[in-house]
């Protein structure tokens, strides 16, 4: 009787393990109101914020003739190829501002909908995100 007890205990214990681990913790809450204040920038000096309910992209000339290096890679950021997406030229600097886009947060995530295209965040630190192409981009701004 006492094994079938025990048996039993250790069965509900690891149900119990098995189910804390197989449920995604969210360490950092993205919201809307984090890409205000200067909003978030790359090592590039591309910047992505909301400003007046407007979503403004940045790019420089001399910065967008340079890729973002992650991990030893020249990466293409998820802004160029927004870019690329709506044909601007990259010899050119830029600061687009959208008037009609949607950014909705599940958890870690932002989603941005943007002219048709779609782009995608997740917070990976207090004041850091990072792109669908890993492409890290922070914020001197710390949450509320």
């Amino acid at each position: 009787m006492k094994k079938k007890c025990l048996s039993f205990t250790g069965i509900v214990f690891i149900f119990l393990l098995l189910t804390a681990c197989s449920e995604d913790v969210i360490q950092y809450e993205a919201k809307p109101s984090d890409f205000g204040d200067g909003g978030f920038s790359n090592k590039s000096g591309q910047r992505i914020m909301v400003n007046d309910g407007e979503l403004v992209i940045i790019s420089n000339l001399f910065n967008r003739d340079k890729m973002v290096i992650t991990n030893n890679q020249a990466k293409e950021t998820s802004i160029d190829k927004l870019f690329k997406y709506e044909d601007y030229p990259m010899s050119e600097p830029l600061e687009k501002v959208y008037k009609d886009f949607k950014i909705t947060t599940k958890g870690d995530r932002y989603y941005f909908t943007i002219e048709g295209m779609k782009l995608e965040f997740k917070k990976i630190g207090q004041r850091i995100i990072v792109d669908e192409e890993g492409v890290e981009y922070t914020t001197s701004k710390y949450p509320d």
